[in-house]
């Protein structure tokens, strides 16, 4: 049951510093709030951090860093570097402390201290009641906003406040419903995790690596040739461990090493001919130098210009997977070079030709059907610093997973024999072998459904258009539309991996009905996250209240008006009977769930609302 108490300092004191310091952060991150502004400030912020964090504090640094419009990754790291250098150089700090951080935070607006009474909450026995909180309460994003996840030993934590508040609904997770059906090599990753948030980051981190690793396979989705790339973003607060996910990497390692070691021979090759060309001398003359071949790598940085992507690319048979644990890296190169690059991502998803030109060697260069893959990790502020509108295209191209990581200290002493890194080095062993199996089909290897399961998959997606059209509107069916594309390529994916119990390649892939289902459970899971995320780029307006949650007046009613479990008649019928029309009443819907985690969505049409009073609510549609 959550007890919501008020502020007390003896509290707020017994928490670490260090704890403190990441819940502000976050809080400022989740905000979007740039306290960096004028360089004296920055360098106040460093210099706390790098006496109460030391390098820990480095990449916290950088997130709230990010939203000055000046911002630099070099800058910030070097100014952070010298920082760290005085504290080992002299023991003059010439006073400066935390204490500016906290400063500057409360400046400008993330405020710590107040939250609703738990009297307040027993007097108005719902939520709709605080919907409009009276005149002088200050309810605080971290007690009532959707993305407010953070906690503290099992309690939501305002600011690294001890007291317990009411939850945030969580989203949903995948693998508690997917793992007895997944493919053993999938199964063995998410073994890897330790609770389910960390599975569900395990598994879909390794499909979307995967979906890089077999270009071999393809399959006949909407009359067009397609193959298993995906787009992914993980959406994680500051100092969350999503960087661990770089492990994530050695599952192809192999094919990254059997590309390099191709490679190499390509250069072996042209260095003998151009040293046979060379011992020729005069015999020589006139004879064309062979050309020098170009570096292949599977792996394609993002923190380099668009043209470099675009040349490596290319010149690994426009084939490569991009994995960056800073979004912003990539969406740096997006700014710099907004227009072509922008266009080349959109382009990539769909295996579109991008084109692109070489200045230097005035070179038109074009890339045919390009199968690029593409991960992310970073804090919510970078998805707006990467797709600045929930308008963008690029934003139905990427599947969003949003991970809340308890602030909360975790066991740091394994028990395992053996390291994260050698454990998917081992399942990189495994996936190189299905590589090979691969490459001895000639041609490519089609991946199919069976007629049921089209049917199957049809029905699955008209029923999300259906549901999510009203409730966040047109523009978010286009997240739906490619969706469909998503979850096609990861049931090809998991498919794909079955392969390593076979003994004799198919003529072709046909799809399992458990890894038709699984991709469906993760498509739906998945939908849920990207429209929370989706509602967080909406333009804000009239009604809405960032520091708490403020309702229309008819929206108001309208929620009042539901049981604690409802579906989608329900809500009709109550609409019906207070004047408010069928779509407005869907949209309405569509913003409890996403956009002010008032409810939650646990089946296709039904919804159960938030428990804010600490009471259990029945799951049961009445």
């Amino acid at each position: 049951m959550n007890k919501i108490t008020s502020f007390n300092p003896i509290q707020w004191a017994k928490v670490s510093k260090a704890e403190q310091i990441r819940t502000v952060a976050n809080l400022i991150v989740e905000m979007n709030i740039d306290i960096t502004e004028g360089y004296n400030n920055w360098r106040n912020i460093a210099f706390g951090f790098s006496l109460e964090l030391g390098e820990e504090g480095r990449s916290i640094f950088h997130d709230i860093s990010r939203f000055n419009a000046g911002y630099k990754y070099e800058e910030c790291d070097k100014l952070y570097s010298n920082c760290i250098k005085r504290l080992h150089d002299t023991t003059d700090h010439s006073g400066i402390t935390i204490a500016s951080f906290f400063k500057y935070a409360k400046e400008a607006g993330i405020d710590i201290k107040v939250a609703p009474s738990h009297d307040d909450v027993a007097r108005n026995g719902n939520f709709a009641s605080l919907a409009n909180p009276a005149k002088g309460a200050n309810m605080t994003n971290m007690a009532m906003a959707p993305n407010a996840s953070t906690a503290i030993n099992g309690t939501t934590a305002e600011a690294g406040v001890e007291h317990e508040v009411a939850e945030a609904i969580p989203l949903p997770t995948f693998c508690d419903k997917v793992t007895g059906s997944l493919p053993l090599i999938f199964r063995d990753i998410s073994s890897l995790g330790k609770t389910l948030t960390e599975k569900d980051m395990l598994l879909l981190a390794s499909i979307t690596i995967l979906s890089g690793a077999f270009p071999e396979a393809y399959a006949i989705y909407d009359s067009s040739k397609v193959y298993a790339n995906l787009f992914t973003f993980l959406v994680a607060n500051a100092a969350s461990g999503k960087g661990r996910t770089t492990s994530y990497l050695k599952l192809v390692s192999l094919i990254e090493q059997e590309v390099r070691e191709a490679n190499k021979q390509e250069m072996d090759d042209y260095q003998q001919e151009l040293a046979d060309i060379r011992a020729m001398g005069r015999k020589a003359s006139g004879m064309p130098l062979p050309k020098e071949p170009p570096y292949r790598s599977l792996i394609i940085p993002a923190n380099c210009s668009s043209t470099a992507i675009y040349q490596a690319l290319h010149d690994n048979h426009d084939q490569g997977i991009t994995f960056e644990t800073e979004a912003d890296s990539l969406a740096n190169t997006l700014k710099s070079d907004y227009g072509n690059f922008s266009d080349g991502l959109r382009k990539g998803f769909h295996h579109e030709d991008i084109t692109y030109r070489r200045r230097k060697e005035n070179e038109h260069v074009e890339i045919h059907n390009p199968k690029w893959t593409v991960y992310l990790t970073g804090t919510p502020g970078q998805v707006t610093n990467l797709i600045p509108s929930a308008e963008n295209g690029l934003f139905s191209r990427f599947l969003f997973m949003k991970v809340d990581i308890p602030a909360k200290w975790h066991n740091v002493f394994s028990k395992s024999n053996r390291t994260i890194d050698e454990e998917m080095e081992a399942i990189g062993k495994r996936v190189y072998d299905i590589h090979l199996i691969l490459k001895k089909k000639q041609g490519g290897i089609e991946f199919k459904l069976t007629e049921e399961q089209e049917d199957k998959f049809n029905d699955f997606f008209n029923k999300l258009v259906e549901e999510y059209k009203d409730m966040l509107g047109r523009d978010f069916v286009a997240n739906i539309y490619r969706m469909g594309l998503s979850a096609y390529r990861i049931a090809m994916i998991l498919s794909i991996t079955r392969l390593e119990d076979t003994t004799s390649l198919p003529e072709c892939i046909i799809c399992k009905n458990e890894d038709l289902e699984c991709a469906l459970i993760i498509a739906d899971t998945l939908m849920q996250h990207a429209a929370r995320i989706f509602s967080t780029l909406l333009p804000s307006k009239e009604g809405d209240d960032v520091m708490g949650i403020k309702l229309s007046p008819k929206s108001e009613k309208l929620f009042a008006a539901l049981p604690a479990s409802f579906n989608r008649q329900m809500v009709l019928a109550a609409a019906q009977k207070l004047g408010i029309a069928k779509r407005t009443a869907e949209k309405y819907v569509g913003e409890y769930v996403s956009r002010y985690n008032l409810c939650k969505r646990v089946d296709n049409g039904k919804y159960e609302k938030a428990d804010l009073t600490g009471n259990q609510q029945d799951s049961t549609p009445r």
